[in-house]
């Protein structure tokens, strides 16, 4: 029996670094998302205090006997009775192989019942692991930069509406007082100082109302800066929670083969006996033939 454990695995792009952002928003000017690669930190990086495993297993066996056809379909029963899955399988004379998943739960209690089929002399494990916590790792600090990016993009949309309604509030108010005096102005006598008092506090007006229009136009390009950042932020949010939940879905399922080859009884013997022994049990079988047959002669002669 064989049995390798560790190895690589390629990392899926399900589960590759994904880009964050960074949001302001100043002085009713939106800066544009910049996006930055956050990478895996190696398995060296990550604290050694973190004692937490997430196991990508990948097995592989390999079985001889003289019933190919009836133990490639027994594998078959077994993996779905362990609630697995055949992703390929093919039955030759000779030879049978079986591409499975299972679920990791069932994996233990799989492999000592399919270990079990044939004996340790017939049977060749290969069974790789590799622990994805530095791809956790990641992941769970891009979940946290999300989170911040956010939570900011709500604070940023928030200070836009506040600052938006005092300066409304303001204009309106200053607005509304020239108003109140040019009518009060225009119940007077239209004296030349009146007349001027009126057109300057008529210039005012404008002017301000000029600016409620600016400032309402700078409000509306602020807010659908801001909502977009928002959508945007939770975009990266939900990404990166899909990255989790995939990479959560392959550590929880194993995959797997089993080959199945015709063994011949020649070969069968060569397992239990060590190549030396098989010329040195016909060298004793000729000898003792040949002594057999010497004592017959013997006999016959006497």
């Amino acid at each position: 029996m064989e049995y390798s454990s560790g190895g690589t695995m390629a990392v899926p792009p399900t589960a590759a670094g994904m880009p964050m952002m960074d949001i302001a928003v100043s002085n009713g000017s939106s800066k544009s998302p910049m996006y930055y690669p956050y990478p895996y930190p190696g398995p060296g990086d990550v604290s050694a205090t973190d004692t937490r495993e997430f196991l990508k297993i990948n097995y592989n066996a390999s079985m001889r006997t003289r019933d190919v056809s009836g133990l490639t379909r027994r594998v078959e029963t077994t993996v779905r009775g362990y609630s697995g899955r055949i992703d390929q399988e093919s039955i030759a004379p000779k030879y049978g192989y079986v591409s499975f998943s299972m679920p990791q739960s069932k994996y233990d209690a799989f492999r000592t019942e399919i270990e079990g089929f044939v004996g340790s002399r017939f049977l060749t494990l290969n069974v790789s692991s590799q622990n994805l916590l530095p791809q956790k790792v990641s992941i769970e600090e891009q979940q946290k930069q999300a989170d911040t990016a956010l939570a900011d993009s709500k604070t940023v949309r928030q200070k836009i509406v506040s600052a938006h309604a005092s300066t409304v509030q303001s204009l309106q108010s200053r607005i509304d007082a020239d108003a109140r005096q040019i009518a009060a102005l225009r119940t007077e006598t239209a004296t030349p100082q009146v007349l001027i008092q009126i057109q300057a506090l008529s210039d005012e007006w404008s002017s301000l109302k000029q600016q409620l229009a600016n400032e309402n136009a700078s409000y509306t390009a602020q807010l659908s800066n801001a909502d977009a950042n928002i959508t945007y932020a939770q975009n990266v949010q939900k990404a990166v929670q899909t990255q989790d939940k995939a990479l959560l879905d392959s550590v929880a399922t194993v995959t797997g083969t089993i080959s199945v080859q015709w063994i011949s009884l020649w070969d069968m013997a060569l397992l239990y006996l060590p190549g030396y022994w098989i010329p040195f049990i016909f060298a004793a079988l000729t000898i003792l033939s040949y002594l057999q047959d010497r004592r017959r002669t013997l006999v016959i002669a006497q």
